[in-house]
């Protein structure tokens, strides 16, 4: 497959992202192309007469020589079908002096992409809207089923669940804002061990430490009602 140009590599990838933004993957490989055509891969020596010297490369010369060599970009996309007529293969390669403008180019497009599939988050009163209304929906259900009344509308149900959440939100407020002896539920550490015997003395302290938390808990309630 010819290799097409960096312009139109950008141009063929966003058209690829936006036909698998719904269902689908895209595979995307970037790696340094070090395979050159002209050049041999093969390290054996030339064939000469018996008994003939056989010169020997710098080879450690070589490898600096490649580290401080720089390499064209190798890029692809494929959407991983596995029939290979049907299978989309974009591949393009970017010269050393076009990397840092091209790879500007490249991930804005990807940035752009990533953003746009994630889902919005949803809020937590959002949430709690819905799971109340399935678990309204079902409730409601069920006693059609049992006394063969009419099922409500849509419509009363959302209403109903919108009335609980608020109802919901306004009792952690309360609690929030320690109103009313019902708003007090402090946490208490957990008394473990046995009333009598060995390990009756950490059961003890542990009961100490529940009863300082509670008058702690008592005394700042108190001091966030006022006088």
């Amino acid at each position: 497959m010819a290799h097409l140009s960096n312009d139109e590599f950008l141009i063929q990838l966003e058209q690829l992202f936006a036909a698998r933004k719904d269902k689908g993957s895209v595979f995307l490989l970037q790696k340094r192309m070090t395979w050159q055509p002209e050049a041999s891969t093969s390290t054996a020596p030339a064939a000469g007469a018996p008994g003939d010297d056989v010169e020997m490369g710098d080879s450690a010369g070589e490898r600096r020589a490649d580290e401080d060599r720089e390499w064209p970009l190798l890029l692809r996309a494929t959407d991983g079908k596995s029939d290979k007529k049907a299978k989309v293969k974009l591949t393009t390669v970017v010269q050393p002096p076009d990397v840092t403008p091209f790879l500007d180019r490249y991930s804005l497009l990807l940035r752009q992409t990533f953003s746009s599939a994630l889902r919005p988050k949803r809020k937590r009163a959002d949430l709690l809207r819905a799971r109340t209304l399935r678990q309204l929906t079902r409730a409601a259900a069920r006693t059609a089923r049992k006394t063969g009344e009419p099922q409500p509308g849509r419509e009363e149900l959302e209403e109903r669940a919108a009335r609980a959440v608020k109802a919901s939100e306004a009792r952690a407020k309360a609690a929030g804002a320690g109103a009313g002896a019902g708003a007090f539920r402090p946490a208490l550490p957990k008394v473990v061990g046995p009333r009598r015997g060995n390990g009756v003395q950490r059961r003890r302290r542990a009961e100490r430490r529940r009863e300082k938390a509670v008058q702690r808990a008592k005394r700042k309630a108190s001091a966030k009602a006022g006088p």
